[in-house]
């Protein structure tokens, strides 16, 4: 029997019995479907991951206070280890740094402006704050120098604040409380997003660090220091430079461990990549439960469909039809509903990633690579789904068959 034969034979066996067709293939559609979403959104995970690095900066260094390896604090308890004559001494012996900006940051605090309030982040930054995290005001003026020496009462707000304060206009030369303090807007940031940890980088004050740390906090040390480093080359050599520079400042005997942490850019991807890697995970549990469950579902409905065409199978062996030929028709049977389900279901998976990106405002990115995985995927699902239904069939004695 030629092999366009047995196709023809494959589906008409599959036309004749519509609805187990498609009870076949609705499960492979779904698992497709899954694996479509699952593949965009991962792609669109590591796009994000990306970005979220370009913010914290490729050729940028960031100093915690504290020992471990977590970024930022590691508790409620303040650490105290981190001064600014640190980051002074630190941008003063080290050629490669182009630039350090110290900052001190109050996790959450209440800004007021004529009833209205919101609960931000109080960052204290020095001038060098905008060109070290290249990030400057949209509107009006960043902190300057003048502002720094004098302890001024001015902020720069981010625009989610903007939003929420003065629904979108202009606020510049506007006072706003912080706690008890009055604060002069100065300017308004430029939108930044998600940080690499996942806060809303635009739902910030930010005020003169000595201003922080003198009227708002009553603080002598740092939450952190970001490094700006001339060239991306020079990462490992300047890491091993500032670690013993920083433990002799902070009078460190050998052996005792760090008191600071240096988080680079490779380390922000890896915490990045962690917090969207967990919802991809759960995603790729359902689509595998969805393609088990629809091979189980093609494996048993076609061992039915061989019991109940013993008598067809029986005949065609009878006028001269191989083993292989029957077993190679099961096959392509399983082939073409598998295949035509993954197709269907990447075209759903599609559209479900749309949606769930214009629902969620999750990342999304439909590529190629989804396809090719739901065409892989149907593939084999139909492989092995096929095999025992298709064995099964090759093996029937056409006496026995044409009997039953």
């Amino acid at each position: 029997m030629k092999t366009a034969r047995i196709a023809r034979s494959a589906f008409k066996g599959l036309g004749r019995n519509k609805l187990r067709t498609f009870l076949m293939m609705i499960g492979i559609v779904i698992g497709i479907a899954a694996v479509t979403v699952v593949v965009s959104a991962g792609l669109g995970a590591q796009k994000r991951v990306m970005e979220r690095v370009k913010k914290f900066g490729l050729e940028s260094l960031m100093v915690f206070a504290g020992g471990g390896r977590e970024m930022g604090p590691t508790s409620g308890q303040p650490v105290v280890t981190l001064k600014v004559d640190d980051a002074e001494a630190l941008e003063r012996n080290i050629r490669a740094i182009a630039g350090v900006a110290p900052f001190n940051r109050k996790g959450e605090g209440t800004v007021n402006y004529q009833g209205k309030s919101i609960n931000t982040g109080i960052w204290g930054v020095t001038p060098s704050w905008a060109p070290v995290w290249d990030w400057y005001a949209a509107q009006g003026e960043f902190i300057s120098e003048e502002d720094e020496a004098q302890m001024a009462r001015v902020c720069v707000i981010a625009p989610t604040v903007q939003q929420e304060l003065f629904g979108g206009a202009n606020p510049v030369g506007e006072q706003v409380r912080i706690g008890n303090v009055l604060f002069e807007i100065k300017g308004i940031m430029q939108p930044r997003g998600t940080s690499p940890r996942g806060g809303d980088m635009d739902n910030r004050v930010y005020i003169p660090l000595s201003t922080f740390m003198r009227r708002v906090a009553n603080v002598d040390y740092l939450t952190g220091i970001k490094v700006r480093l001339r060239s991306i080359k020079n990462m490992e050599q300047t890491v091993a430079a500032m670690q013993p520079l920083l433990r002799e400042r902070h009078k460190l005997a050998p052996g005792e461990p760090d008191d600071f942490r240096i988080i680079t850019p490779t380390e922000v991807r890896q915490v990045a990549a962690k917090i969207a890697g967990t919802f991809n995970i759960f995603l790729v549990l359902v689509a595998g439960i969805s393609l088990i469950v629809g091979g189980f579902v093609i494996t048993n409905i076609m061992l039915i469909s061989v019991s109940e065409r013993r008598g067809e199978i029986g005949l065609r062996k009878a006028v001269g039809a191989r083993s292989r030929d029957i077993r190679l028709q099961f096959l392509l049977e399983t082939m073409v509903v598998t295949l035509t389900g993954g197709v269907i279901g990447i075209l759903l998976g599609f559209v479900g990633a749309a949606i769930l990106r214009a629902v969620t405002q999750m990342p999304v990115s439909l590529s190629w690579e989804g396809a090719a995985l739901g065409v892989v995927f149907s593939s084999l699902v139909g492989l092995i789904a096929g095999t025992q239904p298709a064995k099964r069939a090759a093996t029937l004695q056409p006496v026995e068959a044409l009997r039953a």
